[in-house]
């Protein structure tokens, strides 16, 4: 009988020793597959990350390009209606009789210009603006209508705040002179 237990002891230390061996290669194995898989899933997120990255650089570099782009136009703009302001303040000061034709010619051409460069770039609120200062020009200039400067000016200065805005300048200008 004793061998009978020799004999059961043997095969019960040999599962046992074998499961031990099985149970330490399980978790070295466990241990190498999970450091893997850990490793594909960094590399697959960073490679994402990577992709938000140049998207994001993509969409700042093209919003960069359009303000410069608005920016350029609305100096443009701001150019020919400084032209226009200057006839309308030598007439309205009297320094000058009237409009001659050239100036109304260059009136009529700068003002279309003017808003076909709006008209590309600029929200309806910006185009609101110039369209009433605009119409407030037309009978001053074309019927003989009279204006002061300072309503002139008042005028031109709610389309440059317009434009501000629009270029995400929040504060408003205001001429505080005494002229």
């Amino acid at each position: 009988m004793e061998e009978v237990f020799q004999v059961a002891g043997a095969v019960i230390a040999s599962l046992g020793g074998g499961a031990l061996i099985v149970i330490a290669c399980s978790h070295w194995l466990g241990g190498i597959w999970a450091k893997r898989m850990l490793q594909n899933e960094r590399v697959i997120h960073a490679e994402k990350l990577e992709g938000y990255k140049k998207e994001l650089d993509i969409l700042k570099q093209k919003d960069l390009t359009r303000h410069h782009d608005k920016l350029d136009l609305y100096r443009d703009v701001v150019l020919i209606v400084s032209e226009i302001l200057r006839e309308l303040e030598a007439v309205s000061l009297g320094k000058r009789a009237g409009f001659t034709p050239s100036v109304e010619e260059s009136f009529a051409l700068n003002r279309h210009k003017a808003y076909g460069y709006i008209s590309l770039v600029s929200k309806q609120e910006v185009m609101d603006r110039y369209n009433e200062m605009i119409d407030f020009f037309i009978p001053v200039i074309y019927e003989g209508s009279s204006a002061t400067w300072e309503e002139m000016r008042e005028k031109a200065d709610q389309m440059l705040n317009s434009m501000r805005q629009d270029l995400g300048i929040e504060d408003q200008v205001l001429y505080q002179g005494t002229r």
